[in-house]
């Protein structure tokens, strides 16, 4: 499997649970999906790059 597949797995599961867990309304869960969503996929592939020089 390649890495990147399993980061953007992870990162529906986990923001689809937070969303159902924390919100009530449908546009608010949304809202809160895509914005963990992006900022876990996002930020997982950054933290990646900025780690990538170092062995």
């Amino acid at each position: 499997m390649d890495h990147f597949f399993l980061l953007f797995w992870h990162a529906c599961l986990v923001s689809l649970f937070f969303a159902f867990l924390w919100r009530t309304e449908r546009r608010e869960r949304v809202q809160l999906f895509l914005k963990t969503f992006l900022l876990m996929v996002v930020g997982g592939v950054l933290a990646g790059w900025l780690m990538y020089p170092f062995p």
